[in-house]
């Protein structure tokens, strides 16, 4: 009796700390969304005045001169600050979505390699279910980061439509619309994480296979949408990724295969 009291009471005090970790989540992000608001259109009124421009060059004249002048040329090359016209965005949309691809591709690795059970047995399950979790989370920032810094790029004048529907984007609308699809199943992915217990286990393990979907779709994004993917190391980065999936795939069919049927 004293047993389960204790038991319950570890409940509620659980659900306590759920609900408050909860709502300072939403707290912290509403009020970082808040602020992203007003420096946004701060910096909007008045780049050169803007706290944005002032913090960022006081932080700039602390560094040394020779980083400075370095800062100065990158600057230059980007097309700071950011106006319309400007090249950062579409370098800033590239670095996002190579981020989110290598996010996606960690993930599925690791999740191929607990399906194996490769994966270091000292790592505690519960700790290498977490960092799965993470990456697919971390996946889905980066990509939404990649699809919406491109609204401020004005040389293929992306609106919230050409990101939000798939195969209507002005600029490769199919490999594009497959990018789309492909982070709906990534955001749909990080949504089972918090389903599982409502839906079993073994649903949960069916639904986790549209994981290699979302992966090849943003393989194929990043190869064929990608305005560098003609460079050597963008080739030898998706040659390397893909292939080690299809190899931890094929790892991970044989070794089910071999405890179903029994094999040595």
């Amino acid at each position: 009796m004293v047993s389960q009291s204790k038991s319950t009471a570890h409940s509620d005090l659980r659900t306590i700390l759920d609900v408050l970790l909860v709502s300072l989540g939403m707290v912290g992000g509403a009020v970082a969304a808040v602020a992203g608001l007003w420096l946004w259109f701060d910096y909007q009124a008045s780049p050169d005045n803007s706290f944005l421009a002032l913090f960022s060059g006081w932080l700039v004249s602390l560094l040394p001169v020779t980083a400075q002048s370095y800062l100065t040329r990158q600057t230059q090359v980007m097309g700071l600050p950011l106006t319309a016209h400007t090249s950062a965005y579409w370098y800033m949309a590239r670095a996002g979505g190579i981020t989110a691809y290598l996010l996606l591709w960690a993930s599925t690795v690791w999740g191929l390699l607990l399906s194996t059970k490769v994966a270091p047995k000292r790592v505690p399950p519960s700790l290498a279910y977490g960092i799965h979790e993470y990456l697919s989370i971390l996946t889905v920032l980066f990509a939404v980061l990649h699809a919406t810094v491109l609204l401020g790029d004005s040389y293929i004048n992306f609106n919230v439509f050409h990101l939000a529907v798939p195969f209507i984007a002005p600029y490769e609308p199919l490999w594009t619309g497959l990018g789309t699809i492909g982070l709906y199943l990534t955001v749909a992915l990080v949504a089972s994480f918090y389903l599982r217990k409502h839906i079993g286990q073994r649903a949960w393990r069916m639904f986790h296979y549209l994981t290699f979907g979302a992966y090849l779709l943003a393989l194929l994004h990043g190869i064929k949408a990608g305005s560098d993917s003609d460079l050597l190391v963008s080739m030898l980065l998706y040659w390397v990724t893909g292939f080690s999936v299809l190899f931890l795939t094929e790892l991970s069919i044989y070794r089910h295969l071999q405890k179903h049927f029994k094999w040595k």
